[in-house]
């Protein structure tokens, strides 16, 4: 499942794909297997692309022959990416737009559960982790620069071995790169910035380079994790980080929801909360709310509720319902999943 949702040339693209076979047994011989049944597409516009399985491994061997095709009636989750390339596209757009419109201050977070946990930020639990992990500012900054026809772009990342090293694998590399411990990481001729992936400890720094590049050049966080969870910051610490990160426009958005569904966000639409739809394929999502900033805390949770019809504990007592559906590992786990369908 790993591999399937972050190597760049995977051929699944489709959330159905992902879905049937989303295990973490899923690697070599069955992906190939799997993979070779995918292969016929189905354009219904010029975003989408469906596959349909034209062949089963319980039936013999014999291939079925595909069935008549239907352009299928627009639902609200059509807005939801495919893949981990579409989301990548999508977040690269969202965020052109939000800049051309004037956000010079923007926030993409794109979060891959395999690898990143909400209150630590990036573990790299299995080899080849840290590398597929950057391998995704390379991937959005160049889809960002094609959209945006941008040469001097500038990715800093958090400290300069990391930076060393990626400059060191990419040489073709269409932009610059630079760290947070630079002393000047920010240049003035610098056409755009992205911070990849910044973190608690890097927050000052992160406040400097954000100044600095305040009549230099638009600014984006890529998946940035700058309030901590430790228990022994301060209120103060963290309302100024509130602070800080308020200034930025969320121009693209795709965070897990427990294990029921996500909190999508794409400039310059409103915040939605999408639950799985049970009555559908695997793969679809009903809209249960739209809202004008990002629901959280006892709003998500009764969007949540409503939606799934669940009632809320008539003494007050007890977890939300997030908190009662699953662990954070279990949400991480479907939020893969549903990226990568």
């Amino acid at each position: 499942m790993r591999q399937l949702a972050l190597d760049a040339k995977s051929s699944i693209c489709c959330r159905s794909c992902l879905r049937a076979c989303a295990r973490p047994t899923l690697h070599s011989a069955r992906y190939k297997q799997f993979t070779s049944a995918y292969t016929q597409h189905v354009h219904t516009n010029k975003r989408r692309c469906y596959r349909r399985v034209s062949a089963q491994t319980d039936n013999g061997g014999e291939k079925t022959p595909p069935s008549a095709t239907a352009t299928p009636a627009p639902r609200d989750d059509d807005v939801l990416p495919d893949s981990l390339g579409d989301a990548l596209q999508q977040a690269s757009e969202a965020a052109a737009l939000a800049i051309e419109k004037g956000a010079n201050r923007c926030i993409v977070e794109i979060l891959l559960p395999e690898f990143w946990d909400p209150a630590s930020g990036p573990v790299f639990a299995e080899e080849g982790d840290q590398q597929r992990f950057w391998k995704l500012t390379r991937r959005f900054i160049d889809s960002l620069a094609q959209g945006r026809n941008s040469k001097n772009i500038k990715a800093i990342y958090p400290d300069m071995g990391v930076a060393a090293m990626l400059k060191n694998q990419w040489p073709d590399a269409g932009f610059r790169f630079a760290s947070l411990s630079d002393r000047k990481p920010v240049s003035e001729d610098d056409d755009l910035i992205v911070l990849a992936a910044p973190d608690p400890q890097g927050l000052e720094a992160v406040k400097k380079a954000t100044a600095a590049a305040q009549t230099v050049a638009p600014i984006i966080l890529f998946n940035p994790r700058l309030a901590s969870g430790d228990a022994g910051v301060g209120l103060n610490v963290r309302r100024l980080t509130k602070q800080f990160t308020s200034t930025f426009t969320t121009s693209y958005s795709l965070r897990p929801v427990a294990d029921v569904g996500s909190v999508f966000r794409r400039y310059p639409g409103q915040w939605q909360v999408f639950v799985e739809d049970p009555s559908m394929e695997p793969g679809r999502y009903l809209l249960a709310a739209e809202r004008p900033t990002r629901p959280a805390g006892e709003a998500l949770d009764a969007i949540i509720e409503e939606a799934l019809g669940l009632q809320t504990d008539p003494d007050g007592g007890g977890k939300g319902i997030l908190a009662s559906i699953g662990s954070t590992i279990s949400s991480l786990q479907r939020f893969s999943r549903s990226l990568s369908r």
